[in-house]
């Protein structure tokens, strides 16, 4: 393990893949950080058990793996990027008891299946992006708030698209954009008053005023369901507002259940 202090609120440390000997030191070194610090003791025992899960997940499954941890006046903001195999499925990953260990893992006492589900547990959000054959990153912030387990998974509106296979009718607009959730509704008014930045917005309208909402919220996308394409002048308003339209026949119901299987959950 390589230890570093960037600065006074800022520590990276570095493990190998297949360390077992050295997993668990990170956990213990930052916490002992933390305490010499005075930050509150249930900050300090999460913070604890998401690094030293995040630790053997590393020595288990990549080949070496590096961690962040940024601390904040009453919260910890902690960044874990690994070189390995990546995450096929991570919905189904983070389910408590799903395990890909080896044999040899398990006789070593490792890889029941509990290392993501613990991870979101005591995260206040968990972020979690990866590229199978490449690594995954995964950002978690641990604060004060009673709000535990929001699972984020970092998607973007090309990913949608080539995974759902809906048709993009836009030809200019930024399919590079970041999803942060999804919002269906088809009442101007609703949409204005709860849609959140970076919404992926599923809906039946095909006014040109839906673009100009989508827009004044800054949403990523928009997919038309029910079948109704929209016609040209909400195509072509929709790239001048960079507001990426993808279609589909599916019902909004079926588009909603479609996005939550990839990770795209709702507003809270």
């Amino acid at each position: 393990m390589q230890y570093t202090q960037c600065a006074n609120h800022i520590f990276s440390y570095t493990l190998r893949g297949g360390d077992f000997d050295n997993a668990g030191r990170i956990s213990t070194s930052l916490k002992r950080e933390l305490r010499s610090r005075e930050y509150p003791p249930h900050i300090i025992q999460r913070v604890a058990i998401v690094l030293y899960e995040a630790e053997i997940n590393v020595v288990s499954y990549t080949k070496v793996g590096y961690f962040f941890a940024y601390c904040r006046p009453n919260s910890v903001h902690l960044v874990i990027k690994d070189k390995g195999k990546g995450i096929e499925n991570i919905r189904l990953a983070v389910q408590e008891g799903f395990s890909t260990a080896t044999d040899e893992i398990r006789r070593l006492g490792f890889g029941a299946g509990m290392g993501l589900s613990n991870i979101k547990r005591n995260a206040n959000v968990m972020r979690i992006c990866s590229k199978p054959g490449e690594g995954t990153k995964i950002s978690i912030d641990i604060t004060s708030s009673n709000h535990y387990g929001e699972l984020i998974m970092d998607i973007t509106v090309n990913e949608i698209q080539q995974k759902t296979n809906f048709e993009l009718l836009t030809s200019k607009a930024d399919c590079s954009k970041l999803i942060t959730g999804g919002y269906v509704g088809d009442m101007l008014s609703d949409v204005n008053a709860n849609g959140k930045k970076g919404n992926i917005w599923i809906t039946i309208l095909t006014h040109p005023n839906a673009v100009a909402v989508a827009s004044l919220k800054d949403f990523s996308a928009i997919v038309v369901a029910g079948g109704i394409k929209p016609r040209e002048e909400f195509i072509k308003r929709a790239d001048e507002e960079d507001i990426p339209v993808l279609y589909t026949d599916l019902s909004a119901y079926e588009v909603v259940v479609l996005l939550s299987s990839l990770g795209v959950t709702a507003n809270h």
